[in-house]
């Protein structure tokens, strides 16, 4: 990509990030389709791993980082922040009447077409584990299965995500789009004191951990992509400075691979993090902050950027979504499928089933989501001018949000 080509306008999608996003998503595969083998470490300290073996070096060095799968939620969940809130500090005019059924559609319709597809890859063979109880496996095999659980999946916020567990994460996920005027608000009232609300998402998110608390762990790091949604101008501005000077490569190389261990500091410190849980919820909280360092640097740093604009990245970043739905009920239905053999012949049938399955599932339901979430939005929008007149939404008591979001823009031109 030519130099001159690479800043892009205001307005433009941060295709990059999609292909940031397609590597999570790999990554977050990998890690599942390991705890298919009951000693691959699942917490920092957990599993039995002897040093050497070939579990222990992806799993305490810093291969840890292709199997980083919570870890990269962290990474989705920064990325959320950050996309879903620019619109918001990005036009005057933010229609927040189409905005909550367009996000709530376009959640909800890929989560309740996965959940029914979850229900036939469980409902396909009988989930009776040969492993022990407390073993992932163990854990995520439904042997009970009835429609009830396909219920309880669906319901996001109070239900339970047993046959599909990834949806765990679509719980906060969809808090954070429900709640995401206080988080723009909140984003654009520290814009000039960006650093103490990094600070503050990072200690929210150590009390978190160290609380057992999912939506102080997990809730800040959407606050970080909201920052640097707010701060985005700026960021571009600090990164064209960067890239006119002669140590451009060693810095952004540094702030990635420095994000990248910072990211999964929590396992480079071996099995003995288990007996330092202070240190360990500690480096948690720090997190959000390392998964914001790699964002930036996909954003800043050239070269980076180009690698996660190339084809590849760009087919996983499209898939992403869908296959983070939609892979682990394959990868359990293909241990159980392949119980007589090794464990990891199951996982040669099972990835390349569920990338495909994936493919099928962005094209027949997620793009699909997209088209629906757009109407429901213009539905919400037509419905209130109907009912309270045919002033736009958005301009009847405009909100404090929008006044802050031009003194935003206003600060990012002066600078």
């Amino acid at each position: 990509m030519a130099e001159t080509t690479t800043r892009r306008p205001a307005t433009g999608r941060l295709t990059a990030l999609d292909g940031l996003r397609g590597l999570a998503a790999v990554i977050v595969v990998f890690h599942h389709a390991l705890y298919t083998n009951p000693d691959f470490p699942g917490a920092p300290g957990g599993g039995d791993a002897p040093v050497g073996s070939a579990l222990w070096w992806i799993s305490y060095t810093p291969l840890k980082f292709l199997t980083a799968g919570v870890e990269s939620v962290i990474v989705f969940f920064v990325l959320s922040g950050l996309v879903v809130t620019l619109p918001v500090v990005r036009h005057r005019g933010f229609d927040w009447v189409a905005y909550f059924p367009r996000r709530v559609v376009r959640l909800m319709v890929p989560v309740t077409a996965s959940v029914l597809l979850a229900a036939a890859w469980v409902a396909a063979i009988p989930q009776i584990s040969t492993q022990a109880a407390g073993t992932w496996l163990s854990n995520s095999s439904t042997p009970d299965f009835g429609w009830e659980y396909i219920v309880k999946a669906i319901d996001l916020l109070g239900g339970d995500g047993q046959i599909n567990n990834p949806l765990w994460s679509l719980r906060w996920e969809l808090v954070f789009s429900l709640a995401l005027p206080v988080f723009a608000v909140a984003a654009i009232a520290v814009r000039k004191w960006w650093i103490g609300g990094l600070a503050a998402a990072c200690a929210l998110t150590w009390l978190g951990a160290r609380t057992g608390s999912g939506e102080l762990e997990y809730l800040p790091a959407f606050f970080v992509g909201a920052v640097i949604a707010v701060r985005l101008e700026a960021v571009r501005n600090v990164a064209d400075r960067i890239n006119a000077r002669w140590y451009r490569h060693p810095l952004w190389a540094a702030l990635t691979v420095g994000s990248g261990l910072l990211l999964i500091a929590p396992w480079l410190f071996g099995p003995g993090i288990a007996e330092l849980p202070e240190l360990q919820h500690a480096l948690k909280g720090l997190i959000p902050l390392a998964a914001a360092g790699l964002v930036v640097a996909v954003l800043g740093w050239k070269p980076l950027r180009a690698v996660f604009e190339s084809r590849p990245f760009q087919f996983a970043g499209t898939i992403s979504f869908s296959l983070y739905l939609v892979h682990v009920p394959i990868l359990i239905f293909s241990t159980y499928l392949f119980a007589d053999e090794p464990w990891y012949v199951a996982l040669l049938f099972g990835i390349p089933l569920a990338t495909a399955v994936a493919v099928a599932f962005t094209w027949l339901i997620e793009k699909r989501s997209h088209g629906w979430s757009k109407k429901a939005g213009a539905w919400a929008s037509e419905r209130y001018r109907a009912w309270f007149g045919r002033e736009e939404p958005e301009q009847t008591a405009r909100p404090a949000l929008s006044a802050l979001a031009e003194r935003e823009r206003e600060d990012a031109g002066r600078r």
